[in-house]
Protein backbone atom coordinates (compact mmCIF):
# COMPACT_ATOMS: atom_id res chain seq x y z
CA UNK A 1 0.00 0.00 0.00
CA UNK A 2 2.91 2.34 0.71
CA UNK A 3 4.40 1.57 -2.70
CA UNK A 4 1.02 2.22 -4.27
CA UNK A 5 0.67 5.54 -2.49
CA UNK A 6 4.18 6.65 -3.50
CA UNK A 7 3.51 5.65 -7.11
CA UNK A 8 0.24 7.54 -7.26
CA UNK A 9 1.69 10.66 -5.59
CA UNK A 10 4.73 10.56 -7.88
CA UNK A 11 2.52 10.35 -10.95
CA UNK A 12 0.42 13.26 -9.74
CA UNK A 13 3.52 15.36 -9.03
CA UNK A 14 4.77 14.69 -12.56
CA UNK A 15 1.38 15.90 -13.79
CA UNK A 16 1.83 18.99 -11.63
CA UNK A 17 5.17 19.78 -13.27
CA UNK A 18 4.46 18.74 -16.88
CA UNK A 19 1.53 19.41 -19.18
CA UNK A 20 -0.43 16.76 -21.10
CA UNK A 21 1.56 17.41 -24.28
CA UNK A 22 4.94 16.48 -22.76
CA UNK A 23 3.47 13.59 -20.78
CA UNK A 24 1.76 12.25 -23.89
CA UNK A 25 4.92 12.63 -25.97
CA UNK A 26 6.87 10.54 -23.46
CA UNK A 27 4.17 7.88 -23.28
CA UNK A 28 4.29 7.52 -27.05
CA UNK A 29 7.84 6.12 -26.68
CA UNK A 30 6.58 3.45 -24.27
CA UNK A 31 4.07 1.91 -26.71
CA UNK A 32 6.57 -0.28 -28.68
CA UNK A 33 7.88 -1.98 -25.53
CA UNK A 34 4.32 -2.85 -24.52
CA UNK A 35 3.85 -4.60 -27.86
CA UNK A 36 7.19 -6.43 -27.40
CA UNK A 37 6.11 -7.81 -24.03
CA UNK A 38 5.32 -11.20 -25.60
CA UNK A 39 9.02 -11.92 -26.21
CA UNK A 40 9.40 -13.51 -22.79
CA UNK A 41 7.52 -16.40 -24.50
CA UNK A 42 5.47 -17.27 -21.46
CA UNK A 43 8.48 -18.12 -19.29
CA UNK A 44 7.04 -16.17 -16.35
CA UNK A 45 3.67 -17.86 -16.71
CA UNK A 46 5.39 -21.22 -17.04
CA UNK A 47 7.31 -20.61 -13.83
CA UNK A 48 4.13 -19.47 -12.06
CA UNK A 49 2.74 -22.94 -12.68
CA UNK A 50 5.76 -25.24 -12.85
CA UNK A 51 7.70 -24.05 -9.77
CA UNK A 52 4.79 -24.47 -7.30
CA UNK A 53 3.74 -27.62 -9.16
CA UNK A 54 7.18 -29.23 -8.78
CA UNK A 55 7.37 -28.01 -5.18
CA UNK A 56 4.05 -29.76 -4.57
CA UNK A 57 5.53 -32.91 -6.17
CA UNK A 58 8.79 -32.54 -4.12
CA UNK A 59 11.07 -32.33 -7.20
CA UNK A 60 13.70 -29.60 -6.43
CA UNK A 61 15.96 -30.56 -9.36
CA UNK A 62 13.17 -29.76 -11.80
CA UNK A 63 12.56 -26.43 -10.06
CA UNK A 64 16.22 -25.44 -10.59
CA UNK A 65 16.29 -26.60 -14.22
CA UNK A 66 13.23 -24.66 -15.38
CA UNK A 67 14.20 -21.54 -13.40
CA UNK A 68 17.77 -21.50 -14.76
CA UNK A 69 16.75 -21.81 -18.41
CA UNK A 70 13.99 -19.22 -18.06
CA UNK A 71 16.43 -16.76 -16.51
CA UNK A 72 18.94 -17.21 -19.34
CA UNK A 73 16.24 -16.61 -21.95
CA UNK A 74 15.05 -13.37 -20.32
CA UNK A 75 18.61 -12.05 -20.08
CA UNK A 76 19.06 -12.72 -23.80
CA UNK A 77 15.79 -10.98 -24.69
CA UNK A 78 16.68 -7.98 -22.50
CA UNK A 79 19.98 -7.63 -24.33
CA UNK A 80 18.48 -7.88 -27.83
CA UNK A 81 15.58 -5.50 -27.19
CA UNK A 82 17.80 -2.93 -25.48
CA UNK A 83 20.10 -2.98 -28.51
CA UNK A 84 17.09 -2.21 -30.70
CA UNK A 85 16.21 0.83 -28.62
CA UNK A 86 19.84 2.00 -28.69
CA UNK A 87 19.64 1.94 -32.49
CA UNK A 88 16.44 4.02 -32.33
CA UNK A 89 18.19 6.52 -30.04
CA UNK A 90 21.16 6.79 -32.44
CA UNK A 91 18.74 7.40 -35.30
CA UNK A 92 17.02 10.17 -33.32
CA UNK A 93 20.42 11.71 -32.62
CA UNK A 94 21.19 11.63 -36.34
CA UNK A 95 17.85 13.37 -37.04
CA UNK A 96 18.55 16.02 -34.36
CA UNK A 97 15.60 14.85 -32.24
CA UNK A 98 16.69 15.20 -28.59
CA UNK A 99 13.31 14.08 -27.26
CA UNK A 100 13.65 10.88 -29.26
CA UNK A 101 17.12 10.25 -27.85
CA UNK A 102 15.89 10.61 -24.26
CA UNK A 103 12.69 8.67 -24.86
CA UNK A 104 14.37 5.67 -26.51
CA UNK A 105 17.24 5.52 -24.03
CA UNK A 106 14.73 5.37 -21.17
CA UNK A 107 13.24 2.30 -22.82
CA UNK A 108 16.69 0.68 -22.94
CA UNK A 109 16.63 0.68 -19.15
CA UNK A 110 12.95 -0.22 -18.90
CA UNK A 111 13.32 -3.36 -21.00
CA UNK A 112 15.72 -4.85 -18.42
CA UNK A 113 13.20 -4.11 -15.70
CA UNK A 114 10.47 -5.66 -17.81
CA UNK A 115 12.04 -8.93 -19.02
CA UNK A 116 14.78 -9.87 -16.55
CA UNK A 117 12.96 -8.13 -13.70
CA UNK A 118 9.77 -9.96 -14.62
CA UNK A 119 11.59 -13.29 -14.45
CA UNK A 120 13.07 -12.48 -11.03
CA UNK A 121 9.69 -11.39 -9.64
CA UNK A 122 8.19 -14.68 -10.85
CA UNK A 123 10.73 -16.65 -8.82
CA UNK A 124 10.02 -14.60 -5.68
CA UNK A 125 6.26 -15.07 -5.97
CA UNK A 126 6.26 -18.76 -6.76
CA UNK A 127 8.50 -19.58 -3.77
CA UNK A 128 6.43 -17.35 -1.44
CA UNK A 129 9.17 -14.75 -0.83
CA UNK A 130 6.57 -12.01 -0.78
CA UNK A 131 8.11 -10.06 2.11
CA UNK A 132 11.47 -9.76 0.34
CA UNK A 133 9.78 -8.79 -2.90
CA UNK A 134 7.66 -6.20 -1.12
CA UNK A 135 10.75 -4.60 0.42
CA UNK A 136 12.41 -4.37 -2.98
CA UNK A 137 9.26 -2.90 -4.51
CA UNK A 138 9.13 -0.34 -1.70
CA UNK A 139 12.75 0.72 -2.31
CA UNK A 140 12.05 1.03 -6.02
CA UNK A 141 8.87 3.04 -5.36
CA UNK A 142 10.74 5.36 -2.98
CA UNK A 143 13.50 5.93 -5.55
CA UNK A 144 10.92 6.61 -8.25
CA UNK A 145 9.16 9.08 -5.97
CA UNK A 146 12.38 10.86 -5.09
CA UNK A 147 13.34 11.23 -8.74
CA UNK A 148 10.09 13.12 -9.40
CA UNK A 149 11.94 16.21 -8.25
CA UNK A 150 14.24 15.98 -11.25
CA UNK A 151 11.26 16.79 -13.46
CA UNK A 152 10.95 20.54 -12.60
CA UNK A 153 14.62 21.08 -13.51
CA UNK A 154 14.99 18.72 -16.47
CA UNK A 155 11.41 18.51 -17.75
CA UNK A 156 10.92 15.74 -20.31
CA UNK A 157 14.41 14.35 -19.67
CA UNK A 158 13.78 14.22 -15.93
CA UNK A 159 10.73 12.08 -16.69
CA UNK A 160 12.93 9.80 -18.80
CA UNK A 161 15.36 9.34 -15.89
CA UNK A 162 12.56 8.74 -13.41
CA UNK A 163 11.07 6.07 -15.65
CA UNK A 164 14.31 4.26 -16.54
CA UNK A 165 16.52 4.29 -13.43
CA UNK A 166 14.22 2.76 -10.72
CA UNK A 167 13.46 -0.44 -12.73
CA UNK A 168 17.19 -1.08 -13.15
CA UNK A 169 17.74 -0.52 -9.42
CA UNK A 170 14.89 -2.95 -8.72
CA UNK A 171 16.48 -5.58 -10.97
CA UNK A 172 19.82 -5.20 -9.20
CA UNK A 173 18.23 -5.63 -5.76
CA UNK A 174 16.09 -8.54 -6.94
CA UNK A 175 19.10 -10.34 -8.41
CA UNK A 176 21.29 -9.71 -5.38
CA UNK A 177 18.68 -11.15 -3.00
CA UNK A 178 17.17 -13.72 -5.37
CA UNK A 179 15.64 -16.80 -3.66
CA UNK A 180 17.11 -19.21 -6.23
CA UNK A 181 20.91 -18.84 -6.19
CA UNK A 182 21.44 -20.68 -9.46
CA UNK A 183 23.53 -20.09 -12.59
CA UNK A 184 21.65 -19.17 -15.73
CA UNK A 185 22.00 -21.79 -18.46
CA UNK A 186 19.99 -21.89 -21.67
CA UNK A 187 18.90 -25.53 -21.52
CA UNK A 188 16.68 -25.99 -24.57
CA UNK A 189 14.83 -28.98 -23.12
CA UNK A 190 13.99 -27.25 -19.83
CA UNK A 191 13.16 -24.00 -21.60
CA UNK A 192 10.82 -25.76 -24.02
CA UNK A 193 8.98 -27.31 -21.07
CA UNK A 194 8.41 -23.90 -19.49
CA UNK A 195 7.41 -22.33 -22.81
CA UNK A 196 5.07 -25.22 -23.62
CA UNK A 197 3.17 -24.62 -20.39
CA UNK A 198 3.52 -20.84 -20.22
CA UNK A 199 3.23 -19.66 -23.82
CA UNK A 200 -0.47 -20.53 -24.29
CA UNK A 201 -1.34 -18.70 -21.07
CA UNK A 202 1.09 -15.92 -21.94
CA UNK A 203 -0.53 -15.49 -25.33
CA UNK A 204 -3.89 -14.79 -23.76
CA UNK A 205 -2.36 -12.92 -20.83
CA UNK A 206 -0.40 -10.62 -23.15
CA UNK A 207 -3.50 -9.92 -25.20
CA UNK A 208 -5.34 -9.01 -22.01
CA UNK A 209 -2.55 -6.94 -20.44
CA UNK A 210 0.27 -5.39 -22.48
CA UNK A 211 -1.31 -5.62 -25.95
CA UNK A 212 -4.62 -4.37 -24.61
CA UNK A 213 -2.95 -1.44 -22.79
CA UNK A 214 -0.76 -0.60 -25.78
CA UNK A 215 -3.84 -0.55 -27.99
CA UNK A 216 -5.58 1.79 -25.56
CA UNK A 217 -2.62 4.19 -25.80
CA UNK A 218 -2.33 3.85 -29.58
CA UNK A 219 -6.04 4.60 -30.05
CA UNK A 220 -5.84 7.58 -27.68
CA UNK A 221 -2.87 8.92 -29.64
CA UNK A 222 -4.60 8.34 -32.97
CA UNK A 223 -7.93 9.88 -31.96
CA UNK A 224 -6.78 12.74 -29.74
CA UNK A 225 -3.05 13.29 -30.34
CA UNK A 226 -0.35 13.61 -27.69
CA UNK A 227 -2.58 15.80 -25.48
CA UNK A 228 -5.24 13.08 -25.20
CA UNK A 229 -2.51 10.51 -24.60
CA UNK A 230 -1.12 12.71 -21.82
CA UNK A 231 -4.54 12.94 -20.16
CA UNK A 232 -4.85 9.17 -20.42
CA UNK A 233 -1.35 8.71 -18.97
CA UNK A 234 -2.41 10.40 -15.71
CA UNK A 235 -5.66 8.42 -15.64
CA UNK A 236 -3.61 5.24 -16.14
CA UNK A 237 -1.32 6.16 -13.23
CA UNK A 238 -4.40 6.56 -11.05
CA UNK A 239 -5.76 3.24 -12.34
CA UNK A 240 -2.53 1.39 -11.61
CA UNK A 241 -2.28 2.89 -8.14
CA UNK A 242 -5.81 1.78 -7.33
CA UNK A 243 -5.09 -1.63 -8.84
CA UNK A 244 -2.22 -2.40 -6.47
CA UNK A 245 -4.31 -4.07 -3.76
CA UNK A 246 -6.24 -6.45 -6.08
CA UNK A 247 -3.01 -7.35 -7.89
CA UNK A 248 -1.17 -8.02 -4.62
CA UNK A 249 -3.95 -10.32 -3.41
CA UNK A 250 -3.98 -12.09 -6.77
CA UNK A 251 -0.20 -12.64 -6.70
CA UNK A 252 -0.39 -14.18 -3.24
CA UNK A 253 -3.32 -16.42 -4.23
CA UNK A 254 -1.93 -17.73 -7.53
CA UNK A 255 0.86 -20.08 -6.29
CA UNK A 256 -1.37 -21.35 -3.48
CA UNK A 257 -4.15 -22.16 -5.94
CA UNK A 258 -1.73 -24.05 -8.20
CA UNK A 259 -0.26 -26.01 -5.26
CA UNK A 260 -3.78 -26.83 -4.05
CA UNK A 261 -4.79 -28.09 -7.48
CA UNK A 262 -1.61 -30.20 -7.70
CA UNK A 263 -2.54 -31.88 -4.39
CA UNK A 264 -6.25 -32.62 -4.78
CA UNK A 265 -7.29 -31.51 -8.30
CA UNK A 266 -10.64 -30.06 -7.17
CA UNK A 267 -11.95 -26.90 -8.85
CA UNK A 268 -14.96 -26.78 -6.52
CA UNK A 269 -12.74 -26.68 -3.44
CA UNK A 270 -10.47 -23.96 -4.85
CA UNK A 271 -13.41 -21.84 -5.95
CA UNK A 272 -15.15 -22.12 -2.56
CA UNK A 273 -12.06 -20.76 -0.82
CA UNK A 274 -11.91 -17.76 -3.17
CA UNK A 275 -15.56 -16.69 -3.07
CA UNK A 276 -15.70 -14.73 0.16
CA UNK A 277 -12.32 -13.11 -0.38
CA UNK A 278 -13.50 -12.00 -3.83
CA UNK A 279 -16.78 -10.60 -2.49
CA UNK A 280 -15.05 -8.72 0.31
CA UNK A 281 -12.27 -7.29 -1.85
CA UNK A 282 -14.66 -6.26 -4.63
CA UNK A 283 -16.97 -4.52 -2.17
CA UNK A 284 -14.02 -2.69 -0.62
CA UNK A 285 -12.81 -1.52 -4.03
CA UNK A 286 -16.29 -0.22 -4.93
CA UNK A 287 -16.34 1.90 -1.77
CA UNK A 288 -12.85 3.24 -2.46
CA UNK A 289 -13.75 4.07 -6.08
CA UNK A 290 -16.88 5.98 -5.06
CA UNK A 291 -14.93 8.01 -2.51
CA UNK A 292 -12.01 8.79 -4.84
CA UNK A 293 -14.36 9.65 -7.71
CA UNK A 294 -16.06 12.25 -5.51
CA UNK A 295 -12.73 13.72 -4.39
CA UNK A 296 -11.38 14.08 -7.94
CA UNK A 297 -13.70 17.01 -8.66
CA UNK A 298 -12.03 18.98 -5.88
CA UNK A 299 -8.50 17.62 -6.04
CA UNK A 300 -7.65 17.84 -9.75
CA UNK A 301 -8.41 21.58 -10.22
CA UNK A 302 -6.29 22.39 -7.17
CA UNK A 303 -3.37 19.97 -7.57
CA UNK A 304 -3.03 19.33 -11.33
CA UNK A 305 -5.11 22.04 -13.06
CA UNK A 306 -3.56 21.28 -16.47
CA UNK A 307 -5.44 17.94 -16.41
CA UNK A 308 -8.95 19.15 -15.58
CA UNK A 309 -10.13 18.01 -19.00
CA UNK A 310 -9.10 14.48 -18.04
CA UNK A 311 -11.43 14.15 -15.01
CA UNK A 312 -14.10 12.13 -16.90
CA UNK A 313 -11.37 9.81 -18.19
CA UNK A 314 -9.98 9.37 -14.67
CA UNK A 315 -13.41 8.47 -13.28
CA UNK A 316 -13.83 5.75 -15.90
CA UNK A 317 -10.38 4.31 -15.18
CA UNK A 318 -11.16 4.10 -11.46
CA UNK A 319 -13.52 1.18 -12.13
CA UNK A 320 -10.88 -1.09 -13.68
CA UNK A 321 -9.52 -2.25 -10.27
CA UNK A 322 -13.05 -3.34 -9.28
CA UNK A 323 -13.02 -5.75 -12.23
CA UNK A 324 -9.54 -6.91 -11.21
CA UNK A 325 -10.82 -7.72 -7.72
CA UNK A 326 -13.82 -9.59 -9.11
CA UNK A 327 -11.50 -11.69 -11.30
CA UNK A 328 -9.68 -13.43 -8.41
CA UNK A 329 -11.40 -16.82 -8.98
CA UNK A 330 -9.94 -16.92 -12.51
CA UNK A 331 -6.75 -18.33 -10.96
CA UNK A 332 -8.50 -21.69 -10.93
CA UNK A 333 -8.54 -21.67 -14.75
CA UNK A 334 -4.80 -21.04 -14.77
CA UNK A 335 -4.21 -23.87 -12.30
CA UNK A 336 -5.83 -26.41 -14.62
CA UNK A 337 -3.09 -25.86 -17.20
CA UNK A 338 -5.72 -25.65 -19.97
CA UNK A 339 -5.07 -22.28 -21.60
CA UNK A 340 -8.08 -22.39 -23.91
CA UNK A 341 -10.42 -22.20 -20.92
CA UNK A 342 -8.68 -18.94 -19.97
CA UNK A 343 -8.43 -17.67 -23.53
CA UNK A 344 -12.08 -17.87 -24.54
CA UNK A 345 -12.94 -15.15 -22.05
CA UNK A 346 -10.17 -12.94 -23.46
CA UNK A 347 -11.63 -13.37 -26.96
CA UNK A 348 -15.03 -12.25 -25.66
CA UNK A 349 -13.42 -9.15 -24.12
CA UNK A 350 -11.47 -8.36 -27.29
CA UNK A 351 -14.68 -8.42 -29.29
CA UNK A 352 -16.60 -6.25 -26.83
CA UNK A 353 -13.79 -3.66 -26.46
CA UNK A 354 -13.60 -2.29 -30.04
CA UNK A 355 -17.29 -2.85 -30.75
CA UNK A 356 -18.36 -0.81 -27.72
CA UNK A 357 -15.80 1.91 -28.50
CA UNK A 358 -17.04 2.14 -32.09
CA UNK A 359 -20.70 2.36 -31.06
CA UNK A 360 -20.08 4.96 -28.35
CA UNK A 361 -17.74 7.26 -30.33
CA UNK A 362 -20.54 9.38 -31.90
CA UNK A 363 -22.12 9.98 -28.48
CA UNK A 364 -19.09 10.69 -26.25
CA UNK A 365 -16.09 11.19 -28.53
CA UNK A 366 -13.30 8.80 -29.38
CA UNK A 367 -11.14 9.18 -26.25
CA UNK A 368 -13.88 8.46 -23.70
CA UNK A 369 -15.35 5.78 -25.95
CA UNK A 370 -12.03 3.91 -25.96
CA UNK A 371 -11.89 3.99 -22.15
CA UNK A 372 -15.50 2.82 -21.73
CA UNK A 373 -15.05 0.18 -24.42
CA UNK A 374 -11.96 -1.14 -22.65
CA UNK A 375 -13.84 -1.29 -19.33
CA UNK A 376 -16.80 -3.12 -20.88
CA UNK A 377 -14.40 -5.52 -22.58
CA UNK A 378 -12.86 -6.45 -19.23
CA UNK A 379 -16.29 -6.94 -17.70
CA UNK A 380 -17.24 -9.25 -20.56
CA UNK A 381 -14.03 -11.24 -20.20
CA UNK A 382 -14.62 -11.74 -16.46
CA UNK A 383 -18.22 -12.85 -16.93
CA UNK A 384 -17.19 -15.32 -19.64
CA UNK A 385 -14.51 -16.76 -17.34
CA UNK A 386 -17.05 -17.19 -14.53
CA UNK A 387 -19.16 -19.22 -16.95
CA UNK A 388 -16.13 -21.45 -17.68
CA UNK A 389 -15.56 -22.03 -13.94
CA UNK A 390 -19.24 -22.89 -13.43
CA UNK A 391 -19.11 -25.43 -16.25
CA UNK A 392 -15.96 -27.03 -14.78
CA UNK A 393 -17.60 -27.37 -11.39
CA UNK A 394 -20.68 -28.98 -12.95
CA UNK A 395 -18.55 -31.51 -14.84
CA UNK A 396 -16.60 -32.26 -11.67
CA UNK A 397 -19.83 -33.04 -9.83
CA UNK A 398 -20.95 -35.59 -12.45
Amino acid sequence: MTSSLLGALGGLLVARFLGPEETGLFRSYTIPLMYLYFLHLGTWDGLYRQIPFYIGKNMPDKVEAVASSAGAWNILVSLLVSMGFVICAIRSLWLHDPHGVGGWLSQVLCCWGLFFGGYLRATYRTINHFVDLTRINLVQAALSFGMVFLVPSFGFYGLCLRTGVPPVAGVWLSHRNRPLKIPYRLDVKALSEVVKIGLPFSFWGNLYSSIWTATESALMLSLGGVTALGLFAVAAVLREGMNTLPQAVNQVMLPRVVEGFARDGSIRSLNAKAVWLTVGLTGLMVLIVLMVSYLLDFFVPLAIPKYVDGIPLMKICLWFPVIQAAALPLNTLFATGRSWLYGRGVIVGLVIFPLTAYLLTPAMGGVLAVAVGSLFGRVGRTIAAYVEIHLLIRREAL
